[in-house]
């Protein structure tokens, strides 16, 4: 459950502090005080996307902080918790467009954060009584987590099956094309074959005509080079001066180390001189080699040149070729093949398909019985309801199965089972969504519900039940609730009212949002404001007094 929530710089609220309870809490307060902001503030915790337009005007960062408790133990693992049961989450929202998620004071991604949050708590919204209208959702409220097991299987499935039967049908498609292709790619195969050309030879090829085209450089280089050597005597100076050296050795031993690096040295040197000798021997100028060398390497220009591709990528291509002619060449196996995967793979996936329709249907059932004992607490007594599932004379595979749901109600006597979403007014969808959150709640097992004016637009007896059923939601978890109707606030344990309030700051005026949990007298004087339109009167008093009472277990 929410055990504390620290909010600071965030739209209107300056800096608050609210400490939640078990069981059921109601936010109260005028329209604009920033009820809802409390609501958005914990919907960042449970890893919705931050707006840098939420930081308070002039500030550099927002900060939201909850302190959460009795965490299930799934949620420690995923985040390593060595806190006992204890999980702090914490937003920083930047000015500047950054965010910030940690929890326990580990940074993670936002995605992390939502799956965490998944088994944390649930914000109900308006939005979400209008997913009721789109029957694309409904699998959402029936699968469990049986179906979503399987649905793992089901959808890698589904990927081999559309990976073959793209591959079928595109060879079908191929085949008139490519019996006119296989005698252009066989003329392609067997020029290059026939031009026998390759890295390596390339390489080679480039470095002797280098050799080549510079031979007459080389020469003159290595006959310098010989000359240094024959006409300057250097290796004999160099050897001779060994030999003072080694009479140095005999007057100081320091000189032996000397004399070992330079007679090193010196047979090195006579060793260059000699091999530059013999290549200078050997080196040779063949023009007709040049002549050769310039004619392979304008034939591997030309191949360039002619495919846009560089030697590697030719080939490359060349073994492309082989395979695709091979293709070709074996159409009518590789069809059966490829069809024979096809159907493995169409089964497979219709059979795990089939297992989840049979699973959902009976987890619809399921649903319908609860919801119709839900609707009537409700004040929908006269209520049908029916899942119906599409029939499988043309089965789809879709990513979520094989299977489309509606939802069929009938809320009035005598009138027929219509889509939910054509019949349902504003008051049913809420009280539809109620009903069905109540038992997803407990098929999730929950820890935090959180309900943001879901009796919008709803009064009297209807009011009443719907107080009725989220006080019984509170009995299981803990329930936050954002309302403006006298009966829920009554019936809840504990209420925190929101107001705003101006302030001085900087010399400017500023709106602040002010937190206060009240007690049983100023809950009359509230729940009374609630009932009188703002304004408290005796008998609104006395009515809020007789509500309060009532409302008592």
């Amino acid at each position: 459950m929410l055990l504390s929530l620290y909010v600071k710089n965030f739209a209107i609220i300056d800096n608050v502090e609210i400490e939640f309870k078990d069981k059921m809490t109601v936010l109260t307060g005028e329209t604009g005080a920033g009820k809802s902001l409390i609501i958005d503030a914990i919907g960042l915790l449970f890893g919705d996307r931050a707006s840098s337009n939420l930081v308070r005007f002039g500030e550099e960062k927002a900060i939201i902080e909850g302190v959460f408790t009795e965490v299930p133990k799934l949620v420690q693992e995923l985040t390593n918790s060595n806190a006992d049961d204890v999980l702090i989450i914490r937003r920083e929202i930047y000015a500047n467009g950054k965010s910030i998620c940690k929890v326990n004071n580990q940074t993670i991604t936002l995605s992390q954060l939502s799956e965490i949050s998944e088994m944390l708590g649930d914000i109900h919204t308006q939005f979400d009584t209008q997913r009721l209208i789109n029957p694309k959702n409904y699998l959402d409220f029936i699968d469990n987590e049986e179906v979503k097991e399987l649905l793992i299987n089901y959808q890698e499935e589904l990927k081999n099956y559309n990976k073959f039967n793209k591959e079928y049908k595109d060879l079908l498609n191929r085949n008139d094309s490519d019996l006119q292709r296989l005698d252009f790619l066989k003329f392609q195969i067997n020029e290059i074959e026939t031009a026998k050309i390759s890295i390596s030879e390339e390489e080679e090829l480039k470095q002797k005509s280098n050799y080549l085209m510079n031979y007459e450089n080389l020469l003159n280089n290595l006959k310098e080079f010989i000359d240094y050597y024959d006409e300057e005597s250097t290796l004999d100076n160099i050897y001779n001066s060994t030999i003072n050296l080694k009479k140095l050795e005999e007057i100081d031993p320091k000189y032996k180390e000397y004399l070992s690096t330079l007679e090193d040295a010196y047979y090195q040197i006579v060793d260059v001189v000699d091999q530059v000798r013999k290549d200078f021997k050997l080196a040779d100028f063949d023009e007709s080699e040049l002549e050769y060398i310039n004619e392979r390497l304008g034939l591997y220009s030309d191949f360039k040149r002619k495919y846009k591709k560089t030697t590697e990528e030719i080939l490359k291509y060349y073994e492309e070729m082989k395979k695709e002619i091979s293709n070709i060449e074996n159409y009518d196996e590789i069809i059966a093949n490829l069809e024979k995967k096809v159907k493995e793979s169409y089964n497979k996936t219709l059979e795990i398909g089939k297992n989840i329709r049979e699973i959902r249907i009976s987890l619809a059932k399921s649903l319908e019985k609860s919801l119709i004992a839900n609707l009537k607490d409700l004040k929908l007594k006269n209520t049908r309801f029916e899942i119906v599932f599409n029939d499988l004379d043309n089965i789809t595979f879709k990513p979520n199965g094989i299977d489309e749901v509606d939802f069929l109600i009938s809320f009035n006597i005598g009138e027929p089972l219509k889509p939910l979403s054509k019949v349902a007014s504003g008051g049913e969808l809420s009280r539809f969504m109620l009903a069905l959150k109540e038992i997803i709640s407990e098929k999730v097992n929950l820890q935090t519900i959180i309900f943001d004016e879901i009796d919008n637009g709803v009064s009297g007896e209807v009011a009443y039940s719907i107080a009725n059923k989220i006080k019984s939601i509170s009995k299981n978890l803990q329930v936050l609730c954002v309302t403006h109707l006298p009966q829920v606030a009554a019936i809840s344990d504990h209420q925190i009212n929101i107001t705003k309030d101006v302030i001085i700051e900087k010399s400017e005026k500023r709106t602040i949002t002010k937190i206060e949990e009240l007690d049983h007298d100023l809950r009359v004087i509230e729940i009374a404001k609630m009932i009188s339109n703002g304004i408290v009167t005796e008998a609104s008093k006395n009515l809020a007094i007789e509500l309060l009472k009532s409302s008592i277990n």
